[in-house]
């Protein structure tokens, strides 16, 4: 630790500004064992402000104080572990007629003490007084714009201060004021923002983890703190009293300020903002009233969350409306990218953008204002880098990736939403460039000044406003933005994963189907085989040519070829009526020459093979000898079910032709429908 009143200036975020060794003169300092309560250490001021001469280094405070005020600062230390924060106690008389307010908290296993003098008891009940009403204007205000303005002017009004503000942090940890109340003598800082610099980050944790901090008067001397031997530097994160860095008071001298006062508002557990007092000369605001002040703080930042809350909910419920719009007939969708290639129109007004693009199964649909083709598959990587499988995004593409530098006034920012289960397809939504400009509160680069020991950073001499032109970025994406693109993100993968299962499950059932389908064809192959085998190998008819054997055979063999197309065409079987029609479609010389009557019956593959040979040849034995070897003769076929035996019954009826001589001997026909019915197809045969 650098010695009492020295400190790094070169940085001041390596200032280690929670152990500054002093403490601001508006109140003092001591520090015991939390077991028996002796002095391990105090501010050079306590003996003096508190009244005892005595107290020093091992003093007993027990002794010193008493046992009652031992007693509330014990139970006060209790809550102070739970809550993790000082503890104020009010009015504790420290010694006689000499009354004290307390903040009272444990560092490292250290007891610390800090004490100023009491406020004024009107003053304090003026400010409880005044706290319920500010907390119910509070409570009825629910646009968060109108809200800010609401407190400052409330605070300004309780506190006095010349000056208050909302100042609130950027994503960058840059702030800007969002709101003002002031004197009207005083130049506005409203709208104007400052850098992170400003703020660096210890200070700001500091800011998280104590919500009020006071400087009373920025130009005071440091008081020293007094330490036993061997000690540690005492850790004042948590103090009132800490003191402040040299380079914050030279700051705020040089905005004119003199004293000021910073409360936090913490939301979530994260420093969201700040409210920040000016007063132009020297005002130190007591314990109580900062108490009241703190309990009002932390009542805005609960309205705040509360109107961030409402706001995240409107969204997404509009959100949510949206996407089951535009996903509401996805479950009967054959094609899911070719739909959603369509819908991306719909899907623009999701999240405010220029343009909106769809990258799915290796192909680019856009929107409105989308990437140039040139520089589309610069997207489709920098989506597979950056986004993966989570939403990526960007205001300032051009910062890091040059390849968009010819087109940032179209696409100066891109929001990336991946939309399946792996890395591959993307939502992309884009805003052109706005060019801005950003009134700082003064040039916002640090300036050091070189002396006999080297730079010394100097804060900003000038607040006037320091303007500044914004080009190649987009306007932000808000964390409402994120939010919506998160649940589009969900959204669509989940479709997306029932579709590609989908996919994945048509695509087993279609190849089970096939190798089922060729186990089948296979099979009936051979058994094709066979019968053709014994159709050839049958003798030929002493009363036939070879000519006229030939013309049989390959007339079977084409019935046979007939029912296997129609086997393949249709997934492994047929129906009988459009077997018949196929068949004696050559027969149908006059409309009325056949007539087909009976439902719909299919037949598997195997029982259609042998249909289709007994049918030929009931088919060839009636044009040649039957009813369909005469103009006038007549075939009716019809096919029914027999419901008590639960069979098909099929009845082959000719009328009209020639007459009947009974065969000399059973032929191929006869043999298939003695031998091939009741053995391939389960039925029997009967002739009238």
């Amino acid at each position: 630790m650098a010695e009492f009143g020295q400190v790094d200036l070169t940085s001041c975020d390596r200032e280690p500004i929670h152990i500054p060794g002093s403490i601001q003169p508006h109140g003092c300092l001591v520090t015991c064992t939390i077991s028996d309560f002796v002095v391990l250490r105090h501010s050079a001021n306590a003996a003096e402000m508190l009244g005892h001469e005595a107290l020093g280094i091992g003093s007993d405070l027990v002794a010193l104080f008493g046992s009652e005020v031992i007693h509330d600062i014990r139970n006060g230390l209790t809550l102070s572990v739970t809550q993790r924060r000082p503890v104020f106690l009010l009015s504790q008389e420290l010694a006689p007629d000499a009354r004290f307010d307390m903040a009272v908290h444990v560092v490292n296993g250290e007891v610390v003490l800090e004490c100023e003098p009491a406020a004024a008891t009107h003053r304090a009940t003026k400010f409880l007084t005044q706290l319920h009403g500010m907390m119910d204007r509070v409570r009825k205000t629910t646009d968060i714009t109108r809200l800010f303005d609401v407190v400052t002017m409330l605070m300004r009004g309780l506190l006095e201060y010349d000056r208050v503000m909302v100042y609130r942090f950027a994503d960058d940890w840059s702030g800007k004021v969002v709101s003002e109340a002031r004197a009207l003598s005083l130049e506005s800082f409203l709208g104007q923002h400052f850098p992170s610099a400003d703020i660096p980050a210890q200070a700001r944790e500091l800011y998280r983890r104590s919500p009020i901090r006071m400087i009373g008067d920025v130009k005071y001397t440091p008081v020293p703190i007094i330490e036993g031997e061997g000690l540690a530097p005492l850790d004042m994160s948590l103090g009132q009293l800490r003191s402040v860095s040299p380079i914050h008071c030279e700051y705020l001298t040089n905005m004119g300020v003199g004293a000021s006062m910073s409360i936090s508002i913490v939301i979530d557990g994260a420093l969201w903002g700040m409210i920040a007092c000016h007063h132009y000369s020297p005002r130190v605001l007591p314990i109580a009233e900062r108490a009241v002040v703190q309990m009002f703080s932390e009542f805005f930042a609960l309205q705040i969350i509360v109107i961030l809350k409402t706001t995240r909910l409107q969204v997404a419920e509009r959100t949510h409306g949206l996407i089951e719009s535009v996903l509401r007939n996805a479950a009967s969708v054959s094609d899911m990218p070719a739909y959603l290639r369509g819908q991306i129109s719909r899907l623009a007004p999701l999240i405010q953008s220029d343009g909106i693009a769809i990258w799915i199964d290796n192909e680019w649909t856009g929107h409105g204002i989308s990437a140039p083709k040139e520089v589309q598959s610069e997207f489709v990587e920098l989506a597979r880098r950056k986004a993966g499988t989570q939403i990526w995004q960007s205001d300032h593409l051009v910062k890091d990736h040059p390849w968009i530098a010819a087109h940032t006034a179209h696409v100066a920012g891109v929001l990336i939403i991946p939309i399946s289960p792996q890395p591959e397809n993307y939502v992309f939504l884009f805003r052109r460039e706005i060019v801005q400009t950003i009134n700082w509160g003064g040039d916002p680069q640090k300036t050091y000044e070189h002396g006999p020991h080297g730079p010394r950073l100097t804060p900003r001499q000038s607040f006037a406003i320091w303007k500044e032109q914004v080009h190649e970025r987009c306007l932000p994406w808000s964390s409402f933005d994120i939010e919506a693109a998160g649940q589009l993100r969900s959204a669509l993968i989940e479709v997306m994963g029932v579709y590609h299962q989908q996919q994945l499950s048509e695509r087993a059932d279609a190849d089970l189907r096939q190798r089922m389908l060729n186990e089948e064809l296979n099979h009936r192959v051979k058994n094709i085989l066979a019968v053709v085998q014994s159709l050839i190998g049958r003798p030929v008819a002493k009363d036939r040519t070879i000519e006229e054997y030939v013309e049989v055979l390959r007339g079977r063999i084409k019935a046979l070829a007939s029912a296997h197309d129609q086997v393949a065409r249709t997934d492994g079987g047929g129906l009988l009526r459009t077997l018949l029609e196929a068949e004696l479609e050559p027969y149908r010389h006059q409309p009325s020459a056949v007539t087909l009557e009976g439902p719909n019956l299919w037949l598997s593959g195997p029982a259609l093979s042998v249909a289709a040979l007994t049918l030929h040849e009931l088919a060839t034995n009636a044009a040649k000898y039957g009813a369909l070897s005469k103009p006038s003769g007549n075939l009716r076929i019809s096919w029914f079910l027999d419901e008590e035996p639960g069979n098909w019954v099929l009845e082959w009826t000719e009328t009209g032709g020639p007459p009947v001589t009974p065969p000399k001997g059973n032929g191929f026909g006869s043999i298939l429908l003695e031998r091939a019915i009741p053995h391939e197809l389960g039925g029997t045969s009967v002739r009238d």
